[in-house]
C-alpha cells in the first residue's frame, strides 16, 4: 500500500496551525500509510496568496480536507471517508477544492469546516442587514462586518456561482436563499428548548433562530410552576412528553438551557428519542455517541478567547 500524504499549509506563529498539527500527529502515529508535511506558506509567494486567509490549510493527497478551523471529528472523517473511497476507487491525482465546487461539493462529499463557517458568518451579516431595510450589500461592506477580506469573500460566493454585479454588488434576499441553500438549510428546522427560567424566555422570545429558518415548537421544564405557562407563543410542557413532541414534530435540534444538573439526563433522553444536534447552553460537559453533535455555547468562553487575541 501507498503512503498517502497529508500537508498542512501554515505559517510562524498561526496558533491554528499549532492546534492543527497537534490533531494530525496522533492521526498519523496510528496510521502507518500516512505521513504528515508542513509547508510555511511565507516561503513562497503564491502560496501566501492562496492560503493566507485560509490557514491552517489541510490536503490529503492534493485534496483539501479542512481549512482555517481544525476539528479532530471532521478530520477523522475525511480521512476515513477517502481511505474507503480510494481502496474502491484507487488512488486519483486530482486536486479537489471545495470552495470552487458548485454546491459545495459533489455528491457524499461537504463543504471544509472554514468554508461553511464563512457563510455561515455572512449569512448572519446579511440577515441584519436585510432587517435594516438593505437590498443590496458590496464584499467591502461584508468585509467589514466579519472581519474576512473582501477578496476571500468574492472567491467564497463566486465558487458556487455568479450572484454579484460590479458596481451594485450582492442582492441580499437573493444571496440569503443562496447561502442557506448551499449550507443546506432551506426551509424550516423544529427545535425543542429545554428550560423556561430566565435563559430558555429569552431564546423563547427571540428571533435569533426563526431568522435562520428555525422555529421552537416546544419549550419543557420540570417545574410544575412553570408548566401550562405560554412563552413565545409556546406552551410549557413538562418532560414526560418530551419522546412523543420530538417525534411528531420531528424535531431535529434539542437546545439546552437548563442547570447543569440536569443536562446530561435530558441529552440523554434526546439521544434516545433520535435527535442528532444538541445545542449546549449549560456548563456541564455532555457524553454522547459520536455521531451526535454537541455544540456548547459559553458567553464566559466566548470572553476569554477575545480577550486573549486582545492581549497577545
Amino acid at each position: 500500500m501507498s503512503a498517502r500524504e497529508l500537508v498542512l499549509y501554515g505559517r510562524p506563529g498561526c496558533h491554528l496551525c499549532d492546534e492543527a498539527r497537534e490533531l494530525l500527529e496522533p492521526l498519523v502515529a496510528d496510521s502507518p500509510d500516512l505521513v504528515l508535511r508542513e509547508v510555511d506558506i511565507e516561503a513562497d509567494e503564491e502560496l501566501l496568496r492562496r492560503y493566507l486567509e485560509r490557514i491552517p490549510v489541510i490536503t490529503l493527497d492534493g485534496a483539501v480536507i479542512s481549512e482555517l478551523v481544525p476539528d479532530a471529528a471532521a478530520l477523522e472523517s475525511a480521512l476515513l471517508h477517502t481511505s474507503s473511497r480510494t481502496s474502491m476507487e484507487g488512488a486519483s491525482s486530482t486536486t479537489i477544492d471545495p470552495v470552487a465546487r458548485r454546491d459545495g461539493a459533489a455528491d457524499g462529499e461537504r463543504l471544509s469546516l472554514g468554508v461553511a463557517a464563512r457563510l455561515s458568518r455572512y449569512l448572519q451579516v446579511l440577515i441584519q442587514a436585510r432587517k435594516m431595510g438593505k437590498e443590496t450589500i458590496s464584499s467591502q461592506e461584508l468585509a467589514d462586518y466579519t472581519h474576512i477580506n473582501s477578496t476571500q469573500i468574492r472567491r467564497d460566493l463566486s465558487g458556487f456561482g455568479k450572484f454579484g454585479k460590479r458596481g451594485v454588488g450582492y442582492r441580499v434576499d437573493s444571496l440569503v436563499a443562496e447561502i442557506r441553500k448551499i449550507l443546506r438549510t432551506s426551509g424550516q428546522h423544529n427545535i425543542a428548548l429545554f428550560g423556561a427560567g430566565h435563559l430558555g424566555r429569552a431564546i423563547a422570545t427571540s428571533d435569533i433562530f426563526a431568522d435562520h429558518g428555525f422555529q421552537i415548537v416546544a419549550i419543557f421544564d420540570v417545574d410544575p410552576k412553570k408548566i401550562g405557562q405560554t412563552i413565545g407563543g409556546v406552551q410549557v410542557l413538562g418532560l414526560d412528553e418530551l419522546e412523543r413532541v420530538v417525534s411528531e414534530e420531528d424535531v431535529v435540534v434539542g437546545v439546552l438551557a437548563v442547570p447543569a444538573g440536569a443536562a446530561q439526563e435530558v441529552a440523554d433522553r434526546l439521544v434516545e428519542s433520535g435527535v442528532k444536534i444538541i445545542f449546549n447552553y449549560s456548563e456541564r460537559l455532555l457524553q454522547v455517541p459520536p455521531e451526535v453533535t454537541v455544540h456548547t455555547s459559553s458567553p464566559a468562553v466566548d470572553l476569554l478567547y477575545a480577550l486573549y487575541f486582545y492581549l497577545a
